[in-house]
């Protein structure tokens, strides 16, 4: 199923120590500890030392590590994934839909009206402002084509105007992710989801600051699985890549540049192995069943809805449990109501390919 695919992800390894995380921190795929101490050495006056004199002794996955080389060694990738945005925002702005040209609509496969049109920040003004007892879909496709848009508007800010790695989607261009400041544009999508969410759900409206935050970040790996599987399977549907962000793309060819441009030389062989795998696994397993079961819009949006109130959740945190039930079986009720009135029957059977 397409939920247990893109929820069943290996965890990312710290890039400083190398344990296993499934949340970053300070925008780089960095464990609490490796950032708590980072923190607290960058607030204090002591003077950091080497263990043996060389200020190079540092090693993944052995403890304890010297306190300097650590340091270092966790400003030089921070340094990295801050500096990493050099692509073209002028391309983004010209082909990603910023004119008034009929031609940019979202595309569409038939005739069959707004519901059928692929959404993306394009077709944000085809859809009318929605009050909150307006139909559930209906409110789903103009928060997230919303979302979309302030996707595309705050990934374009962080490019430069160098157009190399360009990629053309369906009216769009993508930027190779080589180019690209991926932690940025990841927090860009964690800051959207938030509105994206509270225009959707009452109970999320109704959390705390600090709880929305919580119930994003520990779903967002997810929902931007699931996220990029529909513009993907959109955009470049009968080719091998994948779109981790909203902008940009990554494909087997660009993961060795990735590898050099984001990692010292000592540890490049090792991680373009690792990623050479995790992009075999994402394409044959997950975005390859997505193209199978070929969701419909309004299954895409259900999915995002029950991609933040995920049981894994509820294990967390037993205090989310009756939240998350609650939402998820509203969910699912407005997609068996949906189906009931396209006279579908598979009801079941359905639920089965998607979750």
């Amino acid at each position: 199923s397409i939920m247990a695919a893109a929820s069943s992800s290996k965890p990312y390894e710290c890039l400083i120590c190398g344990v296993p995380i499934y949340n970053a921190n300070l925008g780089i795929d960095a464990c609490r500890a490796c950032t708590v101490f980072y923190r607290t050495a960058l607030s204090s006056t002591k003077e950091l030392l080497c263990r043996k004199g060389t200020d190079d002794c540092f090693v993944r996955n052995t403890r304890p590590n010297c306190r300097k080389c650590r340091f270092t060694r966790f400003a030089a990738v921070l340094s990295k994934s801050t500096s990493g945005a050099t692509t073209s925002a002028m391309l983004l702005q010209r082909d990603n839909g910023n004119d008034t040209d009929s031609s940019d609509e979202p595309h569409s496969n038939n005739s069959n009206g707004v519901q059928n049109t692929f959404i993306d920040h394009r077709s944000f003004s085809l859809f009318a402002s929605c009050s909150t007892d307006a139909p559930f879909f209906d409110r789903m496709r103009r928060a997230y084509s919303l979302l979309c848009l302030i996707r595309s508007c705050g990934e374009q800010g962080t490019y430069s105007d160098d157009p190399v790695g360009a990629k053309k989607g369906d009216e769009m261009t993508f930027i190779s992710i080589v180019k690209s400041n991926k932690q940025a544009n990841m927090a860009i999508l964690a800051r959207g989801l938030i509105p994206f969410y509270d225009s959707i759900f009452e109970d999320f409206r109704g959390l705390t600051n600090e709880s929305k935050n919580f119930f994003v970040n520990r779903s967002l790996r997810m929902i931007q699985s699931l996220d990029g599987l529909y513009r993907s399977a959109h955009h470049f549907p009968d080719e091998d890549i994948l779109s981790p962000t909203y902008t940009t793309y990554v494909s087997m060819d660009i993961l060795d540049e990735f590898v050099e441009n984001r990692f010292p030389e000592p540890e490049q062989e090792l991680m373009a192995k690792e990623m050479r795998g995790n992009f075999h696994r994402s394409v044959d397993i997950i975005l390859n069943e997505y193209k199978r079961v070929k969701p419909t819009n309004e299954e895409f949006l259900a999915l995002m809805g029950l991609s933040l109130w995920n049981n894994e959740l509820s294990r967390v945190n037993e205090e989310y449990s009756e939240i998350v039930t609650r939402n998820r079986s509203a969910v699912l009720s407005e997609l068996h109501k949906l189906y009931t009135e396209l006279g579908r029957t598979d009801y079941s059977v359905r639920l089965g390919d998607l979750l």
